[in-house]
């Protein structure tokens, strides 16, 4: 991580707690909040399309942020979080540290304006009803979609009490923080809540980039997210011109079984050979292939801050362009994941 990077988040920080009150002792009221969160596996891969991942086995620290919360007055909000990112290599262990999240925000009749690093809406909305990126990151990020990106997003509802609610994110393309995209994008999503907990999301983009490969994203997706079930469907394209492709089908079911105990269930179906293949860090697929990928697990709470899940991660493959059924894909993982946030 560069040291102006960290110039630029020690200045913001300052700025920021220079214009606050006195910070609140306890409760969900206080003007600056301090946390972070721990993820990571004890795993071994009996089976692997890769020779580097066939037969590995060891402990990783997938993630860890850091991360500060600030609120100013009734309606100015902000974050700054930094993340520890691991480089992904089976049996290999390196770090880097970059900024996930910068960004100054505000909540005004219903509505909400953001500036800086954020997240896209790609998959803002699915990702708070999947919940569980400990264990995977939602089907387009893991495949290589910006998660975040530098720039200018507004959301809210069409009119006061409406069902219908809209997104619009307007990004910049600049080279900044852990995941940001690589081209101006913009980005729009309409909402359809026929109730509190289930969501219909529209969503569309277009990023511009170098030469005869802009990308063009539509995405659906249905959801619902209640207090001992979560689960959603989705279909998500992207064209690329002269780039391959991306497209894919996914749903997911989180299950609460008792109080500390949910069932985790989650199937992506990659329905051209995924462009990233071997470089998508711990879950790489065979680029050559179409691929069906499942997740099991049994999230076992052991208090409000830790959990541990065992899990499974099964993916198989059809055949290839040369005729060849590429190896199948087995992860065996248990995964912790420290909440301090």
């Amino acid at each position: 991580m560069h040291c102006s990077r960290f110039a630029l988040v020690g200045f913001w920080v300052g700025i920021m707690t220079s214009c606050l009150p006195a910070p609140a002792r306890g409760g969900e009221d206080e003007a600056f909040r301090l946390g972070g969160l721990l993820f990571g596996d004890v795993y071994t891969i009996p089976s692997h399309h890769t020779t580097a991942g066939d037969g590995a086995s060891g402990a990783v620290l997938r993630r860890g942020y850091l991360t500060a919360n600030f609120t100013l007055g009734e309606t100015w909000y902000g974050r700054a979080r930094i993340e520890l990112n691991q480089d992904g290599e089976f049996e290999s262990y390196g770090f880097e540290a970059d900024f996930k999240d910068l960004y100054l925000a505000r909540k005004f009749s219903g509505y909400e304006f953001i500036i800086g690093l954020s997240p896209t809406l790609t998959f803002d909305l699915i990702e708070s009803v999947w919940g569980a990126r400990y264990l995977m990151r939602t089907p387009m990020d893991l495949q290589g979609v910006a998660s975040r990106d530098v720039g200018v997003s507004f959301k809210g509802p069409f009119s006061t009490g409406s069902r219908w609610h809209y997104r619009a994110m307007l990004s910049t393309g600049i080279e900044f923080g852990a995941e940001a995209g690589d081209g101006r994008k913009l980005m729009t999503a309409v909402t359809w809540k026929p109730s509190e907990s289930l969501y219909v999301d529209f969503y569309l983009d277009y990023e511009r980039l170098a030469g005869p490969t802009d990308r063009t994203t539509l995405q659906v997706f249905a959801g619902r997210k209640t207090d001992t079930r979560r689960w959603g469907i989705q279909y998500s394209y992207q064209d690329r011109e002269d780039d391959p492709r991306l497209e894919l089908a996914s749903a997911f079911l989180v299950q609460s079984l008792r109080e500390s105990l949910s069932l985790v269930g989650r199937i992506d179906r990659i329905l051209e050979p995924s462009p990233k293949g071997d470089n998508i860090a711990y879950i790489p697929f065979d680029p050559t292939a179409r691929a069906t990928m499942l997740l099991a697990g049994l999230e076992y709470r052991f208090s409000p801050i830790f959990r541990v899940t065992p899990n499974v991660i099964h993916t198989t493959y059809g055949r290839n362009a040369a005729g060849v059924r590429p190896e199948d894909d087995l992860h065996l993982r248990l995964t912790f994941f420290l909440d301090l946030e």
